[in-house]
């Protein structure tokens, strides 16, 4: 149409026709569109990052969590290694050796907390006052038990909790418990420590150890097993600063507890919160025991970095060209005499919604590229400058080879990575490595679009910059690399089973300890080593694992070697989630316990042989005095009746060898007597009872028939002993005072004591004293320290006694200077203490 025919046309209706407001709304349809396409984009990258940011701090903080869990676990292994029971010194000079403060930020301490019964209280405070006389356990409370704090690490901040008793509090108390019970790591609810001055939320962190190197399997077991619990406390503001610092973070977040709060960052007076933030979500994380509840939004910071206009910019330019196109068409509509001075009006705006169209361009994050069919440069964003370390007046109008090409070795158009001539595709994609200005090589994904404005077709090339993508990518197959080689490193067995139960992977020392090569078991079913009675067991027990009946494995079993022979190991068995929580595979680790097991039914068969040499030696012992008695009373009764037929006929000296005949036969018989009863010493238990000690020692004494010149003093004290051996010890002290005494007259003292643990009874006599050098010799088996005819005796008495107490756990020690005067002295356990 003639710019007359316009013009005409335009006066003659004199308002907008149809195909005007058509093209109004359909721009006003395209930039609408294009402004959702974009802000949808922009959000949805934003959430991407938000999401991403969020896991990387849950993780990171169950990283830490883990690597303190690593701490207790040490702390573990360095008690079961100790030959001893630990001590403040050895548990100090562990933690020094641990470097809590340079490898572990963000923990408090590390110590020590002991399982204590009430029996076992006396002399456990013993031990540690040893060392510390002021350690006591502290506060009282009504539970079963005790369970103080016995060392922590370092105790110069923490010493405030040295002797707490977590039975006190309720939190500390389940935990402690929950610990024990289930072999594993556990923390406390929120609790105040009494360490923190700011009285600010923390917890405890415990791992358990057991008398056994591997924790039993039941309950019962493991409670009957179990020692203690190494543990760390922990300030939640401390360990949050030595996990997290608040430095250009763009989550802030809080920890919850149930309703407790442990954590947090969601106040005003918090760095870079944002009243308002962009995005927000709440996420539930199992923490050893505990659900912690993390409360995280975005922060400023985030705000500020993904903040993009260019959604609105498109919104706002396509807007005004719409609003421009209208006034335009109004305008022709009304003037026709305006038109020319009105389009070049319109040309102007249109040259500033240009302008705004390529501060959006170059506001993008992409490096974006427009070259013609030849090859030549057009534009070149700001992105592309920042990426490619190029500036735009340098490279427009330019051939593509201004920009380098680490693949080539010179300037090559034609093998270009942005060469377009020819290029028949609408659209290419790839990923490569190109070089910047500065000379080195960056991973670029890289999309050339065809396009056209007219009749003049060109090219977009839009450059993502991959540099993170690659270094993340590059620190996972570290990370595999890592796991592979510890894996293949681990002296014990790993597998890697399908959901089959065939083998996919399995490392050296698996292979190694089966005798078999790697590919011979690839592919194999895990059956294959199984010895045939265990196999429907494994069988049931992996079954229940993949129906979630049962989250582990746990079996001691013998496995088949390459050649038939049979081994044992300790076998652990767990699944493999996938991100989406299916399951994957089936993860075995086998450890060899054929050395343990062959130790142990060595250890069986000598209790066994022990138990029948015992048996033997005792049935001899019966028989022995049995049929040696019967000659004896036959020679004796002889001798008698030889005395009393002969008495007149018999010279003196064949008297004197009747008597020595008859005395010496009533010793062998009492020998016998006493030899049946030591053997027989630890054969009953007797039950402890209620005695007083000066009526005991009345009756023994009238028992062994005293001579009238002895007499003795006894204290008036009530004694908890088993009475029929105790008794016997007492008689025989009694007895053995009297028959060595060099004196026609003499006194006996017996004196009563008491300490924590044992009831010390003293017996001292006048007589004669034992020199230091015999004083163990006597309490052997026929030792005397005067000649059989001058005493009569056995000489089986003093070991008799010291036997018996031995039974009881109590010792039996000699007090003399050799010259007057001998003590006796018993410690005799207290009820609960042998």
């Amino acid at each position: 149409m003639s710019e007359k025919r316009f013009k005409g046309r335009f006066k003659k209706d004199g308002k907008l026709q149809w195909y005007h407001w058509l093209v109004v709304i359909l721009s006003l349809v395209l930039t609408l569109s294009a402004w959702q396409v974009t802000l949808k984009l922009a959000n949805q990258k934003s959430q991407i990052q938000f999401d991403f940011q969020t896991d990387l701090l849950i993780e990171l903080v169950k990283e830490r969590m883990q690597k303190y869990e690593d701490a207790l676990w040490a702390g573990v292994a360095a008690i079961h290694a100790q030959e001893k029971p630990i001590n403040t010194n050895t548990w100090h000079a562990f933690a020094t050796a641990l470097s809590i403060e340079e490898k572990y930020p963000g923990i408090n301490g590390i110590g020590v907390i002991d399982y204590v019964s009430p029996e076992n209280l006396t002399a456990y405070l013993a031990e540690q006052r040893k060392l510390r006389p002021d350690y006591k356990i502290h506060p009282k409370h009504t539970n079963p038990g005790y369970w103080p704090i016995t060392h922590i690490e370092p105790v110069q901040q923490n010493q405030k909790a040295v002797g707490l008793d977590m039975a006190h509090e309720s939190n500390r108390y389940q935990a402690s418990m929950m610990a024990r019970d289930t072999a594993k790591a556990q923390i406390t609810g929120p609790i105040i420590l009494v360490q923190d001055e700011k009285q600010t939320p923390g917890f405890l962190f415990f791992a358990p150890y057991y008398d056994e190197v591997n924790p039993p399997q039941t309950l019962t077991s493991r409670r009957r097993t179990f020692v203690a619990n190494v543990y760390a406390p922990f300030i939640m503001e401390k360990l949050m600063m030595g996990t997290l610092k608040n430095e250009n973070r763009l989550v802030n977040f809080s920890i919850k507890d149930g309703q407790s709060l442990l954590y947090d960052e969601l106040q005003p007076e918090a760095l870079g919160f944002d009243q308002d933030p962009l995005f927000s979500k709440v996420v539930k994380v199992n923490m050893y025991g505990r659900q912690w509840l993390f409360q995280l939004q975005s922060t400023r910071l985030f705000r500020h970095q993904v903040t993009n206009n260019q959604p609105k910019m498109i919104l706002i330019g396509g807007i005004c060209i719409d609003l421009m196109l209208l006034a335009l068409f109004l305008i022709l509509s009304r003037s026709n005499k305006n038109a020319i001075s009105y389009a070049n009006h319109v040309t102007k705006k249109l040259r500033v919604s240009e302008n705004k169209l390529q501060t959006t361009i170059d506001s993008m994050r992409d490096a974006l590229i427009t070259i013609d069919k030849n090859n030549t440069i057009l534009s070149f964003n700001k992105a592309a400058e920042a990426i490619l370390g190029f500036q735009e007046q340098d490279l427009i109008g330019k051939n593509i080879t201004a920009l380098p090409d680490p693949s080539l070795e010179g300037p090559d158009e034609t093998n270009h990575y942005l060469n377009v001539k020819n290029k028949s595709a609408y659209e290419e994609k790839k990923i490569i490595n190109i070089a910047s200005k500065e000379g080195g090589l960056l991973p670029i994904d890289l999309t050339i679009t065809k396009a056209s404005s007219g009749a003049i077709n060109y090219f977009i090339a839009l450059i993502r910059d991959l540099s993170n993508e690659v270094r993340i990518e590059k620190a996972l197959e570290t990370s595999e690399a890592l796991l592979d080689t510890a894996v293949n490193a681990s002296p014990t067995g790993f597998a890697i089973l399908n959901l089959n139960g065939e083998f996919i992977e399995l490392n050296k020392s698996m292979s190694r300890w089966l005798e078999y090569d790697k590919d011979e078991l690839l592919g194999r079913h895990f059956e294959l080593i199984l010895e045939g009675q265990s196999k429907p067991i494994i069988r049931s027990m992996i079954q229940n694992m993949l129906e979630q009946k049962q989250t582990s494995i746990h079996i001691e079993n013998q496995y088949i070697q390459k050649d038939g022979s049979l081994v044992w190991g300790l076998l652990t068995g767990a699944l493999v989630l996938d991100k989406n929580q299916v399951i994957a595979n089936i993860v075995l680790h086998i450890v060899d316990i054929q050395k343990e097991k062959v130790l142990l039914q060595n250890l069986i068969q000598q209790n066994k042989a022990l138990e029948k040499s015992n048996a033997d030696l005792e049935q001899f012992a019966y028989v022995a005095s049995h049929d040696l008695r019967s000659p004896l009373n036959g020679i004796q009764q002889l001798a008698q009746w030889i005395e009393e037929d002969c008495r007149e006929l018999l010279p003196s000296d064949s008297k004197a060898h009747l008597n020595l005949m008859m005395g010496r036969s009533g010793r062998m018989i009492k020998l016998l007597d006493d030899l049946l009863k030591y053997s027989r010493v630890s054969r009953y238990d007797y039950k402890y009872e209620a005695i007083e000690l000066k009526t005991l020692v009345n009756d023994q004494f009238a028992l062994i028939d005293s001579p009238d010149g002895f007499s003795y003093k006894s204290s008036n004290s009530l004694l908890l002993v088993p009475r029929v051996p105790f008794e016997i010890v007492v008689r025989n002290i009694l007895s053995n005072a009297i028959k060595h005494h060099d004196k026609n007259t003499g006194v006996i003292e017996v004196t009563f004591n008491k300490s924590e643990s044992f009831q010390i009874i003293t017996i001292t006599d006048d007589g004669p004293g034992i020199p230091p050098e015999m004083q163990n010799k006597v309490l052997e088996m026929f030792q005397t320290l005067k000649a059989r005819d001058d005493v009569e005796g056995s000489g089986m008495g003093l070991a008799m006694t010291k036997r018996i107490i031995n039974h009881y756990k109590g010792d039996l020690a000699i007090d003399s200077d050799g010259v007057r005067g001998t003590s006796f002295i018993i410690s005799w356990p207290l009820p609960g203490q042998s």
